[in-house]
């Protein structure tokens, strides 16, 4: 009788055994799992940051800069005659001349206000549908947001350029543009970078008729 009850707890003291040995391989099993999925989604995480954040920025940048010009123009309130006259000799135009001080009044003022623009959204949060990290199109819009910290800096330049646009006989358009250069900082979740790029604003055109000067002043270069 001693002899069996003894074998019987013998043997449940081995099944519990058998039975926490489960419990751990399967605890070790998830958190095995839970740390591939871990290391699995920070490193699509980076991927994704590339990919993402370099677009991002340019279209942040890109908005902040067209308010800085519309800005600085509604300001201004600059026609054609702001920024170049035209010099005629014996009844055709031989030369365009730049007005200096309007010319680094707009860069200026359009510099300045970029400037002031990314600065409000220096540190921000953008929310990215889960779906988005998995890098599958189908449900790329799915899932619950997540909160992606980033902070986005830079430096602006800007300068006038011209072109002239044929318009018919004897007619040409002379457009005046703005080109606004942007430096941009971007660093976010395992992403960090610098892009540079350069945006363009037409802000004033008049019609020359006749032939096209030979002679640019001051910041104007003739485009082909």
């Amino acid at each position: 009788m001693t002899r069996g009850v003894f074998l019987l707890a013998r043997k449940i003291k081995r099944r519990n055994f058998r039975k926490k040995h489960r419990r751990k391989l399967r605890l070790l099993l998830c958190l095995t799992v839970l740390v591939l999925a871990v290391r699995g989604f920070e490193h699509q995480a980076g991927v994704f940051g590339k990919n993402y954040f370099p677009t991002f920025a340019r279209q942040v940048t890109t908005k902040c800069v067209c308010r800085a010009v519309e800005q600085a123009l509604r300001e201004g309130n600059y026609t054609y005659d702001d920024f170049a006259s035209l010099q005629y000799n014996e009844g055709q135009v031989s030369a365009i001349k730049t007005n200096a001080a309007a010319v680094n009044q707009i860069k200026n003022r359009v510099t300045s206000l970029a400037e002031q623009e990314i600065e409000q959204i220096h540190n921000s949060v953008v929310s990215i549908p889960l779906g988005a990290f998995t890098g599958l199109t189908l449900i790329a819009n799915s899932g619950p947001k997540i909160p992606l910290t980033y902070c986005l800096t830079g430096s602006f330049s800007a300068e006038l350029v011209s072109t002239f646009e044929s318009a018919g006989i004897n007619q040409t358009i002379h457009h005046i543009k703005l080109v606004v250069t942007s430096k941009i900082v971007t660093a976010s979740v395992d992403y960090d970078g610098i892009l540079t790029f350069s945006t363009d604003y037409e802000i004033a055109q008049s019609v020359i008729v006749g032939a096209i000067p030979t002679t640019y002043g001051g910041y104007y270069t003739r485009i082909p």
